[in-house]
């Protein structure tokens, strides 16, 4: 029996074509251009799905110094993505609800 990495050395499957732009690995597509929620790939313009910045404000400089304030202040290994994987803290529900009141 093959080793199943030998297998999968020999056919990447349809992901595969990028392994040999993503330093051997199946998918690491670089991104070029400032953080945001729409980047660079290979010089197209692309909409980054990971990047918690959906409405665009992330590079604001209003946004930039409260956030680093902010980690500062708290830290910065607080829980992201889905809520319902990865939960959340008192600052996400009063922030959820001072946005609910405006």
């Amino acid at each position: 029996m093959r080793d199943l990495f030998d297998r999968i050395i020999e056919n990447k499957g349809p992901l595969g074509k990028w392994a040999s732009q993503a330093e051997g690995y199946f998918v690491f597509p670089k991104l070029e251009g400032p953080i945001s929620n729409r980047m660079k790939f290979q010089g197209k313009d692309v909409i980054t799905w990971s990047i918690n910045d959906y409405l665009g404000l992330a590079n604001l400089p209003e946004i930039k110094k409260v956030d680093g304030e902010a980690a500062l202040e708290h830290g910065a290994a607080y829980p992201m993505g889905a809520r319902m994987m990865s939960g959340h803290t008192d600052f996400h529900e009063q922030l959820q609800n001072e946005l609910a009141e405006k």
